[in-house]
């Protein structure tokens, strides 16, 4: 029961970290009013950037969806709505966004703009996870150790969570992954443990196509 517990404790950290690191995580380089929006986010000028953004993200653009969902999310240049957040953020979730897809899951763990749901939230958290973002993996494989929106499974959580601490700098997120990951292992048996560790090394990234 104690490992039970210290893994949600850690669950709901690594979460709420990442959901304020993502509105200011990279995106890959994009050209144009895009820049222009960030430019004016990054000056402060929150109202600015919604105007840029919203255009693009109303065409389709993913990653002007992502940002105006950021926007919303925050209540920069506009007013505070989980609910906007989340359609915009799904819209780009929808076509790979790996941010988007994490902030999804991220949305369906937390019940912000949508019903929560663990079985919604591991969907795309895997999803993001499958596409190399440390944080989802942290958070996939806290998901495989409780069996929370996935069949429980030591191997998977140990698989993710060490994919993670191989990605991730030293800090507070590495630092979780490797406390959960020291919980796992106190379960696994030899043979689990090998597994874990062979899955881990076959793994690869699998960007999603546009």
């Amino acid at each position: 029961m104690q490992a039970f517990n210290a893994l949600s404790q850690v669950f709901a950290r690594v979460l709420l970290a990442a959901i304020v690191v993502a509105a200011t995580m990279p995106l890959a380089a994009a050209q144009g009013s895009l820049d222009d929006g960030m430019t004016a986010y990054r000056a402060g000028d929150y109202v600015q950037a919604l105007e840029t953004w919203r255009p693009l993200a109303e065409k389709g653009d993913p990653v002007a969806q992502y940002r105006l969902g950021n926007l919303y999310a925050d209540g920069k240049g506009v007013a505070q709505s989980d609910t906007a957040a989340m359609l915009w953020f799904l819209s780009s979730a929808k076509q790979g966004n790996r941010d988007a897809q994490y902030n999804v899951g991220a949305s369906y763990a937390e019940g912000l703009g949508v019903a929560k749901s663990d079985d919604e939230a591991a969907k795309w958290f895997r999803r993001a996870a499958d596409q190399g973002m440390p944080i989802a993996q942290i958070n996939i494989g806290l998901l495989y150790a409780s069996g929370r929106g996935v069949p429980q499974s030591n191997v998977e959580a140990m698989k993710w969570l060490g994919l993670a601490v191989i990605a991730l700098p030293p800090g507070e997120a590495r630092s979780d992954a490797a406390r959960a990951m020291q919980d796992v292992a106190e379960k696994m048996t030899p043979e689990e443990s090998r597994e874990a560790r062979e899955k881990t090394r076959m793994w690869k990234a699998k960007p999603e196509g546009k």
